[in-house]
């Protein structure tokens, strides 16, 4: 019977989930390696993410995970601090709504000194005062991990482009905090492979708080074949159809799947049937 992860179509990948349970366990022990996620486009690098964030449950641990847009500095700090709020709160038994105002209400009574520096971060915003507002932003987490114990793990989808977003000296404030912060991981992906390692190599490159680089590669051969027949058991592939699916794909999870659910509707799977015979 096909597994469990299948179902969702999520399949294998394992080593890389380790890697972030891993940095996130140590984390908690006073050890912070951040990690930088870099791939090809449809590799499966946000799907690995979203799979372990799935999964993933530790009070101790905030988990935030924001999918970088071109958009106002303003517009990416109310989303940056909703979701870190609504995370924050997730396990507090109260009923939550996706309004900032709301959560800054609820958070208020136990974090105030984080939701005080919240309000005045968006007070600065709507007076179009944006000196160091970036590093505000990003200090927010150290900020509950005082008053609460709480580390906070961000995730940055497409990280490259936070340059869209006006902020003067972007790099050397984000430098200053990744050598400072010890409780807050960053977990930054990125499917433009030179420009993120040039980013890396160049801007972010730091003593304190480097970036242990994650290349996300295609499904190789086996893993390929053994995907298509727990996808596809009742179609009992050729192998020779079955080496020609894997090297058309390039063993992009992507893609396959996209093979994979055409095949298993009906009247293509009888046009095959008919072909093979």
């Amino acid at each position: 019977a096909p597994s469990a992860m299948i179902k969702d179509k999520f399949f294998d990948r394992v080593n890389y989930l380790q890697v972030l349970e891993k940095r996130i366990g140590s984390l908690k022990e006073g050890y912070r390696q951040n990690i930088a996620i870099i791939g090809e486009e449809n590799v499966g690098k946000t799907s690995i993410v979203i799979k372990f964030l799935d999964k993933f449950c530790d009070p101790r641990v905030i988990t935030l995970f924001l999918e970088v847009r071109p958009e106002s500095l303003e517009g990416f700090a109310r989303r940056f601090i909703a979701v870190l709020l609504y995370n924050f709160l997730i396990n507090s038994g109260i009923p939550l709504k996706e309004d900032l105002d709301y959560l800054i209400e609820k958070s208020s009574k136990y974090i105030p000194k984080t939701t005080e520096k919240i309000n005045s971060i968006l007070n600065a915003l709507s007076h179009r005062k944006k000196i160091n507002i970036f590093s505000d932003i990003f200090s927010l987490p150290e900020s509950i991990h005082q008053e609460t114990g709480k580390f906070t793990v961000i995730f940055l989808d497409e990280f490259h482009c936070l340059e869209n977003i006006e902020v003067k000296d972007l790099y050397r404030q984000w430098s200053k905090l990744l050598t400072l912060q010890k409780n807050t991981l960053y977990v930054i992906i990125s499917s433009m492979p030179f420009k993120a390692r040039f980013i890396l190599s160049k801007q972010l490159s730091l003593l304190f708080g480097n970036f242990e680089v994650v290349n996300i590669e295609p499904f190789d051969i086996y893993t390929s074949s053994r995907y298509l027949e727990q996808r596809l058991p009742a179609l009992k592939l050729e192998p020779g159809l079955k080496d020609f699916i894997i090297n058309f794909t390039g063993g992009y999870p992507l893609y396959l799947e996209l093979i994979c659910d055409a095949l298993i509707k009906p009247d293509i799977s009888a046009d095959l049937a008919g072909i093979l015979e």
